[in-house]
């Protein structure tokens, strides 16, 4: 079974290469814990907002993809994939995904206090 997550990752990281780098594990390390379950796929959102957006995307990595974003771009990004699914927005499954909604209200939280100067990596694996 394929595990698929998208997080907000570290540009900074040593590790990691925009250009080139090994693509044995070329993605940048967790600044955050891994965003919610949204729709039918983790990844499916990410590249459909990544369309939308028109954010550079790389494939950065056997498994992984990586864009370069602002706070304000990462906020954007939360409105897109979770403002129409019914588990974030419809109040009696908000209630039966408690789990999942609260998840998303600390990623909220996370990207408000981010640096709206500095460009984070929003990240995409499958494993």
């Amino acid at each position: 079974m394929t595990e698929c997550t998208v997080y907000i990752g570290d540009l900074d990281d040593p590790r990691f290469h925009w250009e080139g780098g090994d693509w044995s594990g070329n993605i940048p390390k967790a600044l955050s814990a891994d965003f919610p379950h949204v729709g039918e796929h983790y990844n499916k959102c990410f590249h459909d907002w990544v369309d939308k957006s028109g954010v550079e995307c790389r494939q950065t990595d056997f498994g992984g993809w990586v864009c370069r974003v602002t706070a304000k771009l990462l906020a954007d990004y939360i409105e897109y994939c979770y403002g129409t699914d019914s588990i974030y927005t419809d109040p009696d499954k908000k209630l039966a995904w408690k789990h999942l909604n609260d998840r998303l209200e600390n990623m909220r939280r996370f990207v408000a206090d981010l640096d709206d100067d500095r460009l984070y990596a929003l990240v995409a694996t499958e494993f």
